[in-house]
């Protein structure tokens, strides 16, 4: 006998109806079972035994096999008006977690299919209900980690993106029809089309896309964490402060120095921006041992890769030609690569040999300046206001069709500028380029295969 394929490995179809809880795992006050497809209303009798008035929540008794299984609220709504744009019905029951599974296996044995991961929302975005970009913005808005990352998820669940694809698109839109109506209809007596305009039409549209383009970097760093390493000497205290900005013993500290040989790394939320803190072995050229030399490597490997760098200086005796060093090592790098200095003044607590040296004071230990130091990371790791492309961009996709995008405009204006009583045909086809490629950006005509990996990475009930 043949063996029965999983539900998820069978081909989506938009007639089945669809059932996952839409809450997380485990125990809580209340669980959510999310019901999408033709069927629901059916259902809705098969399991509640009453016709639901659509978009009214009613208390009804839900069983299975004539056994009462919880009571629950039940809310139908007819679609298209819904999230789906399908007819939607929503259970809310007790939040145990053996409960929510006889709620799910009702709705199976009544006829509903499992949902496969981010099936919800990818009908939502097949009928229409959210172009693609707002599409992937869901699942960016659930795991987003910081203020400004759930911000800029905002913003393009709300169609941010696609307000600004088509922002550039209008100009472009104007243009190529003038042109293909002179390409059309030379008979006809149509005034020629000024050069001037034309070209200021492109422009406008290239720095609108530039301005889109340049952020995507900077965007990603918001969303995924900006990289935050903690640099200086052996006992400076870097261990200590990874975990008093963390909240949490997540390094081990002691009294002798070069207890961390090893790069640590651990995500964290401070002042709103989602950072990437590092520790990092104490810099310092006369390494005691193989282990050690290496983690003075590694520490600095890691210097290369840092958005932020903290230079964790010991307040609590007097420098030396060594945190000359250490400071000009780390400054070095990060002039090198653009990256934002800070340097900690740790161990204020302690009568100190530099205490008053250029530098945010601060103490692991008591806690005194953290709050100055982790608004001085946020700022510098991006917790201030995002720019449109931070803000907007959200894939290496989209960010190949807008580099694409401006060097097709770019070489209009260039056929413009060097063939003006000519450039028409040529210039109509780079056009029709720039608009296959924002319509790319935006999610229009994805593959289908593209669709099922942006999707599989959703939860089920989303």
């Amino acid at each position: 006998m043949a063996q029965a394929r999983d539900p998820l490995e069978k081909k989506l179809t938009a007639e089945e109806t669809i059932v996952a809880l839409a809450t997380p795992p485990g125990r809580s006050a209340l669980g959510i079972v999310r019901l999408s497809g033709p069927r629901c209303r059916e259902f809705a009798r098969v399991l509640l035994g009453t016709e639901l008035e659509p978009r009214r929540a009613t208390a009804r008794p839900l069983r299975r096999g004539g056994a009462v299984v919880d009571r629950v609220v039940a809310t139908y709504w007819a679609g298209p008006s819904t999230p789906t744009g399908e007819d939607l019905l929503e259970l809310v029951g007790h939040g145990s977690p053996e409960l929510l599974r006889e709620i799910v296996s009702a709705a199976l044995e009544a006829g509903a299919r499992a949902a496969a991961p981010g099936e919800f929302t990818r009908r939502a975005y097949i009928n229409g209900r959210l172009d693609l970009a707002q599409a992937r913005a869901v699942g960016d808005l659930i795991s987003a980690r910081g203020a400004s990352a759930r911000s800029a998820a905002l913003r393009r669940l709300e169609g941010g993106l696609s307000k600004a694809l088509d922002e550039v698109r209008a100009p472009v839109l104007e243009l190529l029809a003038a042109l293909e109506v002179r390409l059309d209809h030379p008979e006809e007596d149509i005034a020629s089309l000024s050069g001037d305009a034309a070209d200021a039409s492109l422009k406008d549209a290239a720095a609108r896309l530039e301005r889109l383009a340049s952020g995507c970097t900077r965007g990603r760093s918001r969303r995924e964490g900006a990289r935050v390493g903690l640099f200086g000497r052996p006992n400076a205290g870097k261990s200590s402060l990874l975990n008093a900005l963390l909240g949490r013993d997540r390094a081990i500290t002691a009294p002798e120095p070069g207890t961390t040989r090893d790069l640590l790394e651990e995500q964290a939320e401070l002042g709103g921006a989602c950072v990437v803190l590092i520790d990092t072995a104490g810099l310092r050229a006369d390494a005691a041992g193989p282990a050690e030399r290496q983690g003075v490597a590694r520490a600095e490997l890691a210097l290369e890769s840092c958005e932020v760098a903290v230079l964790v200086v010991d307040a609590a005796r007097a420098a030396d030609e060594h945190d000359a060093k250490a400071h000009s090592s780390v400054a070095t790098a990060a002039a090198r690569r653009g990256a934002h200095l800070i340097v900690a003044l740790n161990k204020m607590d302690l009568v100190g040999g530099h205490g008053a040296a250029e530098g945010l004071p601060c103490s692991a230990l008591t806690g005194q300046g953290l709050a100055e130091l982790e608004a001085a990371i946020a700022a510098a790791a991006g917790a201030a206001a995002a720019d449109e492309g931070e803000a907007l961009l959200d894939d290496a996709r989209q960010l190949d069709a807008l580099k694409l995008a401006r060097a097709e405009l770019d070489s209009a204006r260039a056929e413009l500028a060097a063939r003006p009583a000519s450039w028409e045909d040529r210039g109509a086809d780079r056009l029709r380029r720039v608009l296959a490629l924002l319509n790319e950006a935006r999610g229009d005509g994805t593959p289908e295969a593209v669709l099922d990996e942006i999707f599989s990475k959703f939860c089920v009930g989303k």
